[in-house]
């Protein structure tokens, strides 16, 4: 990676997932924990309990490091880094305990570290480069699988033998899980699968059910334990409701992200290999499902790995002798049923895809797996030259040309499994990052602290796709940089802060600059890569409401408007009193959301629409301690001439008009509760013949409004 090149005060990659984990260890830093950060969703903060991160083991290394270095790049590259020689030591740690000789143990340690998935996971998926943990997970399933520890008869159950419980490795076992259940979600849930395999084949093995019921309490512990670290979420959704919009999955996207067995086995574009490379980009070029492809080649070492464990499924099958020894066909045995129930869980349409569909659709980066088949496959590769070291050590010269040759592997391994493509663009990086520091430090430099800034265009948190030129948490980039200013990109997407920034972006810029300024921002940002026409038309709009000009960083891409003597200016026109009502009234409207079968609003501000399926729902937001009542107004359309029957729904009334193309204008007066009150929306309508139009469309609202009554 050419570190003597780097700065670790400027992180490695400045873009895309790797802003998220930046944003994330800066509230580390500047909150003490990562659920909530004050500093960004303004006017509200971000809370991060509907986006369950269960990465707890990686923050507090990070916390730990960030008490010696305050500095959130910083924290982030030497934690990536420290990933290295932490993996090496488990690594080693395991293969010791498997009885692997040390030259073997440490050729083996090093080739897993140096797996293209750690590069290629990076900094971007932080939490993923940082799997130290998965070679003490393997050692716990080999010591299922050979069941001595924990529970192995009736009599132990029936006489609780303290000491049979609490030995060396039942202990070592907890922790590991404890460990386990501590990291990102995709592991201890791999982990446990693994565990439930190891434990049905060893209760297969030895006749008896105690090995699978030891994979079960092991399963019970990492699941506690994610449950224990996720307790601040299943409190918030108990309390305020699940968040569907966030982090939901659907079962499609685990063929989208399944495993296929060509990636495991295609090397890597801008290998060191002129071969290997092209082979790799024309792979890329014509795979259907590119995906996280890439990031699963094992590398030739690792695939001669998984081609034996495959082989070795037909060879033990049908062959009448061992070529080895019966510890070592055990052994091989073992990684051979751990490697092919991963290839069977994982790949595209495999297990994992039922899984999805029938039960569980939030897991669906099934290719991840491929870190634990990379490290199955060169554990084996590990233990056949372990074997032939034990064989031939009698001769010196045989032995010697062992050592050599596992010298020889290791080399050809590293060479191969990595890359100049893996050395970050360090100074690309630095002059994008020097770039937006210097123009987030002039704004600073200008305002007093817990300053506010409204930030444009809205982007909804997290993960959303593009905007134009600007990518997802590009908007992050204002807050890292800064020290004292709170932002309002960053909240949450469908609660209520969400909601207020949408409808504040919705108004007239006019209407939009003076709602901000009642609000309390002081400052708008604005990204110009967020707009068709780089915020031109945007940024002379604002410039002649505020009566003022911006200033842009170097590269013209981020523009900042001061709204100080617009905000005194604007102040000037009322009384004391007046002017905290209206800031109230302003942070806290009754907010509405459109959900189910509804799409996004379309048209212009003064001739809109919002199309339905049959059903869909409205949650109205009312964040005061008193009722309001609203008018709400709207006319309805169906794609047809014939009468369809339209039902409006709530707790307090049900309403049954008849619409069709022509349209029925609909109004009500409603009284809103204190905090939400739910209309739901059916129509028995026919589908609108739309055939370019992938949405089920049966109805539409236009030109929708909720005006509150005095």
């Amino acid at each position: 990676m050419d570190l003597w090149s780097a700065d670790l005060t400027i992180p490695f990659t400045y873009g895309g997932d790797a802003l998220l984990e930046s944003a994330l260890i800066k509230g580390l830093i500047d909150n003490g924990w990562v659920l909530h950060n004050s500093f960004t969703g303004m006017p509200f903060g971000t809370f991060f309990y509907d986006y369950p991160l269960n990465s707890n083991l990686d923050f507090i290394i990070m916390k730990i490091i960030a008490l010696f270095y305050p500095n959130w790049a910083a924290t982030m590259n030497i934690y990536y880094i420290l990933t290295f020689p932490l993996t090496v030591v488990t690594s080693l740690f395991v293969f010791r305990k498997l009885n692997i000789s040390p030259l073997p143990a440490i050729a083996g340690s090093l080739l897993f570290t140096f797996v293209p998935y750690h590069f290629l996971r990076g900094e971007p998926h932080l939490t993923l480069s940082a799997y130290y943990i998965i070679p003490l997970i393997v050692l716990v399933i080999f010591w299922i699988f050979e069941d001595q520890f924990l529970l192995s008869s009736f009599q132990e159950i029936r006489e609780f033998s303290v000491s049979r419980l609490w030995n060396y490795k039942t202990i070592v076992s907890i922790l590991i899980c404890l460990g386990a259940g501590s990291v990102f979600i995709y592991y201890p849930f791999f982990a446990c699968f693994f565990f439930v395999i190891a434990g049905f084949c060893a209760a297969i093995f030895h006749k008896k059910w105690h090995p699978f019921l030891n994979a079960v309490i092991l399963v019970a512990i990492i699941v506690i334990c994610v449950a224990m670290w996720n307790l601040p979420t299943i409190v918030y959704q108990h309390d305020y409701g699940k968040n569907i919009g966030v982090a939901s999955r659907s079962p499609q996207e685990s063929e989208i992200y399944g495993l296929k067995i060509a990636q495991l086995l295609v090397p890597i574009p801008g290998n060191r290999i002129p071969l290997f490379s092209y082979i790799g980009q024309e792979y890329l070029k014509t795979t259907p499902i590119p995906s996280e492809g890439a990031m699963a080649v094992l590398g030739v070492v690792g695939s001669i790995g998984f081609i034996i464990l495959i082989l070795w499924i037909f060879f033990h099958s049908f062959s009448k002798f061992s070529i080895f020894n019966d510890e070592l066909s055990k052994k091989i045995n073992q990684l051979s049923i751990l490697n092919l129930s991963a290839v069977l869980l994982a790949t595209v349409g495999g297990f994992g895809t039922l899984l999805a569909y029938l039960i569980f659709p939030d897991i669906r980066a099934y290719n991840r797996i491929s870190i634990f088949i990379a490290f199955f496959s060169i554990l084996v590769i590990v233990l056949l030259l372990d074997y032939g070291i034990q064989k031939y050590s009698i001769s010196k010269t045989k032995k010697w040309i062992m050592l050599g040759c596992i010298v020889a592997i290791l080399l050809f391994g590293i060479y191969d499994q990595t890359s100049e493509n893996f050395i970050p663009n360090y100074n690309g990086t630095k002059l994008a990052f020097m770039n937006d520091d210097q123009f987030i430090k002039n704004i600073e430099m200008t305002f007093p602290n817990d300053t506010m800034v409204f930030q444009l265009p809205y982007v909804p948190f997290p993960e959303n796709p593009p905007v134009n030129n600007m990518a997802d948490y590009d908007l992050f980039r204002a807050y890292l940089h800064s020290n004292n200013i709170h932002w309002s990109y960053g909240t949450m997407k469908g609660r209520y802060g969400d909601l207020w920034q949408q409808d504040i972006t919705q108004k007239s810029t006019n209407e939009m600059i003076k709602s901000i300024a009642f609000a309390g921002f002081n400052g708008i940002y604005i990204d110009s890569y967020g707009y068709p026409d780089n915020g031109a038309q945007l940024i002379e709009n604002i410039s002649t409401i505020l009566g003022t000009t911006p200033i842009f960083s170097e590269d013209h891409r981020l523009y900042f408007f001061d709204m100080t003597g617009y905000n005194l200016k604007l102040k000037s026109q009322y009384p004391s009193d007046e002017w905290s009502k209206k800031s109230d009234q302003i942070l806290h409207p009754l907010l509405i959301q459109w959900t189910d079968g509804f799409s996004i609003l379309e048209g212009t501000p003064r001739s809109n629409w919002r199309w339905s399926s049959s059903e869909g729902v409205a949650t109205i937001t009312n964040p005061t301690n008193t009722s309001k009542i609203v008018l709400i107004n709207t006319t309805f359309f169906t794609g047809y001439p014939e009468m369809s029957e339209m039902k409006i729904e709530s707790s307090d009334f049900s309403d049954i008009i008849d619409i069709n193309n022509s349209g029925y204008y609909y109004q009500k007066e409603i009284t809103i509760p204190p905090g939400s009150y739910t209309i739901k929306f059916s129509c028995d309508a026919k589908r609108v013949d739309a055939p370019s139009d992938p949405r089920v469309l049966v109805f539409r609202m236009t030109n929708f409004q909720m005006t509150e009554q005095e």
